[in-house]
């Protein structure tokens, strides 16, 4: 998929240095030039816009952060998405909490009112020993947005893996045509979030959520409807 993303952006940037050879500078011919032309130098500079990436990447995910108090699951900044439970505040009550699913990334809490709400910056280990001691249920059921994104990753999964993939959501209860709706939904946010990260090996809710700004209730009540259907 890399290859085809830097093979199109080149003959884009070609195509675009064309139009303004023949048409002169204007606004509608120097903007896809300068687009497409910055996407070629995201490939070209590879390794340092990498290395931005991830210090920005790890200093906004450190502020966002959340903590294990007394009563809770405690974000001192905010949960990041406020279009739910934790729109006006900063604790997530034990008693509010019906299971841990330990197997998304980030680690995720459901609510008894089904919402997930995502546990960022929580190692498995903490959330292990604090359910335990909480009286938390653990579970790890399928992960249906992962299954769902696989096919965004820079990766090209075979068709026997498409099979299976199709045979385990269509066990959660999303038909194959609803799978090809939902991937048309969120196909252009999800292939340019791997243009820029390469991203090869886990996409799920969180990173859908990020993409689908601006978010709003209904977009964020979606994904949680997709997310719960094994629940």
């Amino acid at each position: 998929m890399r290859i085809l993303l830097l093979i199109s952006s080149l003959l884009l940037t070609t195509g675009s240095i064309w139009i303004v050879a023949k048409q002169g500078i204007s606004l509608s011919s120097l903007g896809p030039l300068l687009f497409f032309g910055g996407c070629s130098l995201v490939f070209i500079f590879e390794k340092r816009w990498d290395t931005w990436i991830e210090k920005f990447k790890q200093k906004k995910i450190e502020s966002a952060n959340c903590k294990i108090h007394e009563e809770g699951f405690y974000f001192p900044k905010g949960y990041y998405f406020r279009q739910g439970f934790m729109k006006n505040q900063n604790n997530l009550p034990f008693h509010k909490i019906k299971e841990i699913r330990i197997n998304t990334l980030p680690i995720s809490a459901v609510t008894h009112e089904k919402e997930v709400i995502f546990l960022q910056g929580m190692k498995r280990e903490e959330v292990e020993k604090t359910a335990f001691a909480k009286q938390l249920k653990i579970v790890e059921p399928v992960d249906i947005w992962s299954l769902i994104c696989d096919d965004f990753l820079d990766t090209e999964p075979d068709e026997e893996e498409r099979k299976k993939i199709i045979s385990l959501l269509e066990e959660q209860g999303i038909s194959k045509t609803e799978l090809g709706q939902i991937r048309k939904r969120i196909k252009f946010r999800m292939l340019l979030r791997t243009y820029f990260s390469w991203e090869w090996i886990y996409y799920g809710q969180f990173d859908v959520l990020h993409e689908l700004w601006p978010m709003n209730k209904k977009k964020y009540a979606w994904t949680m409807d997709i997310a719960l259907r094994n629940g």
